[in-house]
């Protein structure tokens, strides 16, 4: 028998039993241990069953030694005999020591008034592990680097900046000269039109003359001009003086 033997015996002992003798000793005891946090707040221990111990001298109990006995198949009686030379060994280390490991399950220490307590693993899931249970390790989420959204932005082609929205970014408002622009296209189209219109004029004015000329030669040359400057009296006045 030795202490990581005693300490597994012990675990596996804890599953189904809340009270398991150290004859001469004390008993330790359990009891249910619901979820928790870490020291460091990383760990969340999923429920389990804590441990504690109760020195007492008087302590009995055939518990250990036939489980012990079944584990080594040994007889009871050698069993029984063995593990109490063990734990009458154990003892007096405790009171010398202060202080005795049982590997995955804790420390049995002892006071300086020689009380013994017993001090469970800090992980605390020795025992949930056997029930089905893993503890959770937290980790930290990772964010998308902000930088992300300026990369993508650069590497989309940019176009040059209407007119509207490089006055908009300088902080200049110019609505007169956006709204002015057409203003000389229509007085040029406007002089334009009358130009036309007076050109229209001049060349009938000099269409109609011509009209006229040719008409006058017309009737002078036919003798029908005569008759019409001139009265029938004034036309035999004419003819008789041969004009």
């Amino acid at each position: 028998m030795d202490v990581l033997l005693l300490s597994r015996l012990l675990k596996e002992l804890i599953i189904d039993n809340d009270l398991i003798p150290l004859p001469g000793m004390g008993y330790f005891q359990t009891g249910p241990m619901p979820a928790h946090f870490s020291e460091d707040g990383k760990t969340i221990f999923p429920p389990s069953k804590s441990i504690t111990f109760k020195g007492d001298v008087n302590a009995t109990g055939d518990l250990l030694a036939e489980y012990y006995a079944a584990d080594t198949g040994m007889d009871s009686t050698t069993a029984a005999t063995e593990l109490e030379a063990f734990l009458t060994q154990l003892d007096i280390t405790l009171r010398e020591k202060k202080n005795i490991e049982f590997p995955g399950l804790g420390n049995l220490r002892c006071t300086l008034d020689g009380k013994p307590y017993f001090v469970a693993a800090p992980e605390g899931g020795i025992f949930s592990k056997a029930f089905g249970f893993e503890p959770v390790i937290l980790k930290p989420i990772k964010t998308a680097p902000a930088t992300t959204a300026t990369e993508n932005a650069a590497d989309t082609p940019s176009m040059p900046p209407s007119p509207a929205e490089a006055a908009s970014s300088t902080g200049t408002e110019k609505p007169a000269q956006t709204e002015a622009a057409p203003k000389p296209a229509e007085s040029t189209s406007t002089g334009g039109q009358k130009s036309h219109r007076i050109l229209f004029i001049i060349l009938g004015i000099l269409a109609a003359l011509i009209i006229a000329a040719v008409i006058l030669v017309v009737l002078g040359r036919s003798g029908k001009l005569d008759h019409l400057i001139y009265s029938d009296e004034e036309l035999e006045l004419l003819e008789q003086h041969g004009m």
